[in-house]
């Protein structure tokens, strides 16, 4: 385990908790006991699989070791799941439940600030192309950090849009045999926005073509639905 991984366990414990805590009566019923002894099942795994082979790409001084660090709670859980007989459909929708309940609790002044926020495409722009250089350099000190690309004019038909180029989130999927959760923890982005009421598209990941993840938005356009997730709507999206 690295270091940064082991002095930031406890942080984590709670953010795992601050993460589940939402769903903490589905998944007493999913497992017929109670939540605390859930939780401990679900730390004990992301302890032993997640935090023992994370790679560090930076640590607090960048967002995206946030983004690998929460995201694998939720496959933790599922893991922990699947001792129990749930299927991964339904672990992808406790995902959601999780996600929408933890961003709904927001106050009605912080959404409709982050609302605003990505809906100014000059300030998108001008915030995104400050995090490639951040990104960049981060890259060439810790390979395999995200890595992003803000597009300038924009993809045709949309108001802003950037790439991830790297995600460690699917290197380490990849690596590890978490393959099937994938296309679940990118719909979650499809939450986080939606409720929001940003309404992102995306047609490329590089979990599954290989290239790069595209966030397009649309100011105008509706928050398209994330349940079912939207990589089995049928639309092209990812």
């Amino acid at each position: 385990m690295h270091e940064y991984y082991s002095k930031k366990s406890h942080k984590l414990k709670r953010t795992m908790n601050g993460l589940l805590k939402p769903i903490a009566e589905e998944l007493e019923r999913a497992c017929e006991k109670k939540y605390d002894i859930v939780f401990s099942e679900i730390w004990d795994h992301y302890e032993k699989n997640m935090l023992d082979n994370f790679p560090y790409i930076g640590g607090d001084a960048v967002s995206g070791t946030s983004n690998l660090t929460g995201a694998y709670c939720f496959v933790s859980m599922g893991e922990v799941l699947k001792r129990y007989g749930v299927q991964m459909e339904e672990i992808g929708h406790l995902m959601v439940l999780a996600y929408e309940r933890r961003f709904n609790a927001m106050p009605g002044i912080i959404k409709t600030i982050v609302h605003k926020s990505y809906t100014n495409v000059k300030s998108l722009n001008k915030k995104f192309q400050k995090k490639d250089t951040q990104n960049a350099a981060n890259a060439a000190k810790y390979p395999g950090s995200f890595e992003t690309k803000t597009m300038l004019p924009p993809e045709s038909g949309y108001d802003f849009s950037y790439h991830n180029l790297v995600c460690p989130l699917s290197d380490f999927a990849k690596a590890h045999g978490y393959e099937e959760y994938m296309p679940y923890l990118c719909n979650l982005d499809y939450v986080m926005f939606g409720v929001f009421g940003v309404p992102l598209f995306r047609e490329h990941t590089c979990f599954i073509d290989g290239d790069y993840c595209d966030f397009k938005l649309k100011i105008d356009a509706k928050p398209m639905e994330y349940w079912p997730p939207v990589f089995k709507q049928g639309k092209g999206y990812k």
